[in-house]
């Protein structure tokens, strides 16, 4: 049973598998349309120009170190779209001496609903204080009025599905042990049974209402009604623990930005 006190929900469409060696240590099918221009909400242009480089086009941003791009929006069910809110990798350290970048991530937010829903709670906060501060990063995960995503582009191309689920769960299983919820772990698990993982492959997580969707190359594979899922998820990225500390500075600081703009 779910923190909530109900079962929770948990539905598949396809069996999946996904890549990536990254995270430890840190109803209808249907698909995502991704447009690389669109307002940018309460989201400023001038915010997202911070975030990597420009791509050649001028539409999108690379992350710098695995020179993966990310388009400006992702479009779920809020209107307007999400907008690019942070950018960073996931690097692992080899033989202590290279560091091995598994993926980039990036993080979407609906601008406008996370001002509307969150900016009252920290008013009387500064910028650069509130930027830093992890009560942001709770409440915006713990919002279901405000849909948000982690899109995750595979940069290794020796990443095995293996590897990244065992990742996911060293980090997840804790969190979800305490809330009482780990039966749920294997049931997010079967979504990724037949995924085959390859370099530019796109693993995204969205949490729009009480819901968790999870899409591989912009095709729905299953989604979780669980809330306690769903919080240990995005603590992998947003947590006091990031495995990607510079995606979530850099999310500290346009979400910040836009909380006091």
């Amino acid at each position: 049973r779910s923190g909530l006190g109900m079962s929770p929900s948990f539905t598949t469409h396809a069996p999946l598998g996904v890549g990536a060696l990254l995270l430890a240590g840190p109803e209808a099918r249907n698909t995502h349309k991704v447009a690389f221009a669109s307002p940018f909400a309460s989201i400023s242009a001038s915010l997202i120009s911070r975030l990597g480089t420009a791509t050649s086009d001028g539409k999108g941003r690379r992350e710098p170190h695995t020179q993966m791009e990310f388009p400006l929006t992702f479009c779920m069910n809020s209107k307007p779209c999400s907008q690019l809110a942070a950018i960073g990798v996931r690097s692992k350290r080899l033989l202590g001496i290279k560091n091995l970048h598994i993926y980039a991530v990036g993080v979407y937010v609906d601008g406008a609903a996370a001002k509307k829903a969150l900016a009252h709670q920290f008013k009387s906060s500064e910028t650069e204080d509130l930027a830093k501060n992890q009560a942001m990063f709770d409440s915006l995960i713990a919002a279901d009025s405000v849909e948000k995503t982690v899109r995750l582009v595979i940069s290794f191309g020796s990443l095995k599905r293996t590897q990244f689920l065992d990742a996911l769960e060293e980090r997840l299983v804790p969190a979800l042990k305490e809330a009482g919820e780990s039966a749920v772990l294997d049931q997010f698990k079967d979504q990724f049974n037949s995924v085959e993982f390859r370099r530019g492959m796109e693993i995204t997580f969205t949490s729009v209402g009480n819901k968790l969707v999870t899409k591989v190359d912009g095709e729905s594979y299953g989604a979780v009604t669980n809330p306690a899922f769903t919080s240990a998820l995005f603590n992998i990225w947003l947590g006091p623990d990031s495995v990607s500390p510079d995606t979530k500075e850099s999310l500290g600081k346009t979400l910040s930005a836009t909380l006091k703009g």
